[in-house]
């Protein structure tokens, strides 16, 4: 399937322009798996469908940082479905700080998400397959949902760059739980983490941080973060450092394994400084229907690369989906 995408010599034109369009379909709301905590959500429906699409979204992301492939997916005829994890955008926190991302288990995204789909999107669905997209953390976040709740009406998962394991910069693993276990049992779980720090709203696109090699989509977020302090997650906490290592052990428990049956569709980043693709690459092989397709020169977030990648990472999607 051919893509028409944005084109980075008007992309913040085009993305100007598309925008009353997102704004005349976009329905947002909230719920509350947990009383008190607040998970919003978007819906980006469409009269005639060919389906829905749910997007699970990264870590110190929010659901306003995918406008780009969501209009992609409504161009082709996908209704959408997105929520801003607890700890994210517009959603609960479990800490004063906005810029500072905390969870407490892991598995409090996968029964959120499990109840998004479950009361929020499945009803809608009237009799239309359901696809999930799933980003770094939101990729780990789709697999383990699936692998918790196997009975959900999932036809198809993607995975961009999932945090099957996350990258713990030439640390050992279980130096890292040694670390985030001393400040979990001295009180300090919920302060940030040694070697991340408050968002600045200052340009990172030239360090090893940055996950996007288009520099004008890079820019389009950062200058969105910069005006609304709901979206300046930058950082994580050790409790939520160290439940990210653990999703791991979760994600690859044989049992957990046998359980995603579905076809999978896993986008790997070839210069990848976020999550190890060598886990990826077990991950893929160990699932029953499972394949890879790979992006050489691709950072983190291949859907903020240059206009070529970004075609070919959503006809990837497209294709995949619509088989």
């Amino acid at each position: 399937m051919k893509t028409n995408v944005l084109s980075e010599s008007c992309y913040l034109a085009e993305m100007a322009a598309i925008q009353p369009e997102l704004e005349a379909l976009r329905q947002s709301g909230t719920f509350a798996r947990v009383p008190g905590e607040a998970i919003y959500y978007e819906l980006y429906p469409l009269p005639h469908a060919k389906g829905w699409v749910s997007i699970s979204h990264g870590f110190v992301e929010s659901a306003a940082k995918y406008a780009e492939v969501i209009w992609y997916l409504l161009q082709e005829g996908y209704s959408v479905a997105i929520c801003d994890h607890r700890g994210h955008g517009n959603s609960v926190r479990q800490v004063d700080e906005l810029w500072l991302t905390h969870v407490e288990q892991f598995t409090d995204y996968c029964d959120d998400y499990a109840h998004f789909l479950q009361s929020i999107v499945i009803p809608r669905l009237d009799g239309l397959p359901l696809y999930l997209l799933g980003h770094s953390m939101g990729g780990a976040v789709a697999t383990l949902t699936l692998e918790r709740y196997p009975d959900l009406p999932v036809q198809k998962l993607v995975l961009s760059s999932p945090m099957i394991a996350p990258q713990t910069q030439g640390i050992p693993k279980w130096l890292v739980l040694l670390i985030t276990r001393f400040f979990i049992l001295t009180g300090q779980g919920k302060k940030c983490l040694f070697n991340h720090q408050v968002f600045t709203g200052e340009e990172d696109f030239d360090s090893d941080w940055c996950c996007a090699t288009s520099y004008i989509r890079y820019c389009w977020y950062l200058n969105i973060q910069r005006t609304n302090e709901q979206y300046q997650n930058n950082a994580a906490t050790y409790r939520w450092t160290e439940e990210a290592v653990l999703v791991t052990d979760k994600i690859l428990k044989p049992e957990n394994l046998e359980r995603l049956t579905l076809p999978i569709l896993l986008l790997q980043a070839g210069n990848d400084t976020m999550v190890r693709n060598d886990q990826q690459n077990v991950f893929i092989e160990a699932v029953k229907n499972g394949r890879i397709l790979r992006f050489p020169t691709a950072k983190h977030e291949i859907f903020r690369s240059e206009d070529a990648i970004v075609r070919r990472f959503m006809e990837a999607i497209l294709d995949f989906i619509g088989q």
